[in-house]
């Protein structure tokens, strides 16, 4: 394994650096990938060469591929819903046939349930509570910034606790590979569910959601945000005509079924297949392929209703299909580069190295608060949970065992710090989402909620702090 020292960590601060300065995101990326790939290739003529052929080479991995064509696919399904006026139907039923979602606090309340409710795969989670939540929130004067931080945190938050999916299953593998090294005793489902409860990130982060909705309090870029989104004349009732003017003329059009047939019958095949392919387990391996597979077939589902109700021939149906996709190309850009910037981080070793040089530095009572901030810093500079706390919580466990502090605390803190990065770095791959299910732009989304996002980090470490104190 070769040591590239210090320019490991400088690779993805130059992506970090750049996408805060420019609010460009794209051009962030790829010169991110072009130092990353001149340090590991030694010149600049190897780092235009390994961008270019970076990029190539990133359809080679099934997973990747699959997730990049799935971001394409579930923007024409959406397309769909909008076109067949599901989408109004929706809006119109949330704010007018009750009596409940009448607001600004009711329509984040409402993104925030949603988005807590679905918690089998963070993509499919954002998407389905940024389609049924955006179009109330224009009309409510919500700005996309606030959507954006509600959606993905109360996601991250959710996902990253409830055990009985993807993180669930990586957690408890990664907890098994220590009980079978002797550093723990017991089952992984039982000492994962003692840790959760010190998930504190995840927690805490929930709560200042409910928080900021609740009292309508905001600070920082995301007030300037907000104020200058309800400072925007006749915002609402232009969205709102735009959105007509799509809409499909035909009795069926404005069914509620228009929205939830193709949306339920792409959610609903994910769990399924994740279990087939995870052979009865819920596993990050299955995750793309279960997104996929969701996709396509919510995408059938959707050709055999809309044919039937008569609203679409079959080729207004794939006009209005390719239109969606074509909406996706930027953000399959990000995505495809977002991969290829991880690649960049793994081979220059971003993890390994930032463990490696802060691993017995420091005192018992600073452990638990150790572990959570590396992995912080970590995922801030890879934009991956997955891969800092497969990393993370190992050294966690050992680290605990040497200085006698549960391992249930290291876990937690472990975890923790892992979703810290997503919520934070612009190159996290659920940040993304979030920035296109709500149409926020993207670096908009990163510099309104990073702060966010970090004090909600500090009053965590406080907590670490003490646990490891107090242990």
């Amino acid at each position: 394994m070769q040591d590239y020292g210090i320019w490991t960590v400088i690779t993805p601060l130059v992506t970090i650096v750049f996408a805060i300065v420019t609010r460009q995101v794209i051009p962030s990326l790829m010169a991110g990938i072009f130092v990353g790939f001149t340090v590991i290739n030694h010149g600049l003529a190897g780092g235009i060469s390994g961008t270019l052929n970076g990029i190539i080479d990133i359809w080679a991995s099934p997973g990747n591929a699959r997730t990049v064509i799935f971001i394409m696919m579930i923007g024409g399904i959406m397309r769909l819903i909008v076109v067949t006026g599901g989408v109004r139907r929706l809006m119109r039923y949330l704010s007018e046939n009750n009596d409940y979602v009448t607001n600004k606090r009711a329509v984040q309340l409402l993104a925030m349930v949603v988005t807590s409710l679905i918690f089998i795969e963070s993509s499919i989670n954002q998407f389905i509570a940024g389609a049924s939540t955006k179009d109330l929130a224009r009309r409510y004067r919500v700005s996309p910034e606030k959507m954006s931080y509600i959606i993905q945190t109360s996601c991250i938050s959710v996902c990253s606790s409830v055990m009985i999916n993807g993180w669930g299953a990586a957690q408890m593998g990664i907890i098994a590979g220590q009980i079978s090294k002797g550093y723990l005793a017991g089952e992984p489902f039982e000492i994962l569910i003692r840790s959760i409860t010190w998930n504190v990130m995840a927690w805490f982060s929930l709560i200042s959601v409910l928080f900021y909705i609740v009292t309508g309090f905001s600070w920082g870029p995301m007030r300037k945000a907000e104020q200058g989104f309800e400072g925007q004349s006749d915002h609402d009732s232009g969205a709102e005509a735009h959105l007509e003017d799509e809409i499909i003329d035909h009795p069926a059009s404005g069914s509620l079924l228009n929205f939830f047939i193709p949306i339920l019958s792409t959610v609903l095949m994910v769990p399924v297949v994740l279990y087939i392919t995870g052979d009865g387990q819920f596993s990050k391996g299955s995750g793309s392929m279960s997104v996929y597979s969701g996709v396509m077939f919510g995408t059938v589902v959707s050709f055999v209703w809309f044919l039937a109700r008569g609203i679409l021939k079959i080729d207004s149906f794939f006009k209005e299909l390719y239109a969606g996709y074509a909406g996706m190309v930027k953000i399959a850009s990000v995505m495809v580069l977002a991969f290829l910037m991880g690649r960049v981080s793994a081979e220059l070793n971003t993890g390994q190295y930032i463990a490696t040089v802060t691993h017995g530095v420091i005192s018992g009572g600073f452990a638990v608060g150790f572990i959570f901030l590396t992995a912080a810093v970590m995922s801030l500079a890879t934009g991956t949970s997955w891969g800092t706390f497969a990393i993370m919580i190992p050294i966690g466990v050992q680290l605990g065992v040497s200085v006698h502090i549960p391992a249930e605390y290291m876990i937690g803190a472990a975890i923790s710090g892992s979703i810290f990065g997503d919520m934070t770095s612009p190159i996290s791959a659920d940040a993304i989402v979030a920035s296109m299910a709500t149409n926020c732009d993207h670096i908009e989304h990163i510099r309104t909620q990073f702060p966010y996002a970090l004090a909600t980090g500090f009053c965590a470490l406080l907590v670490y702090l003490v646990l490891g104190f107090s242990a």
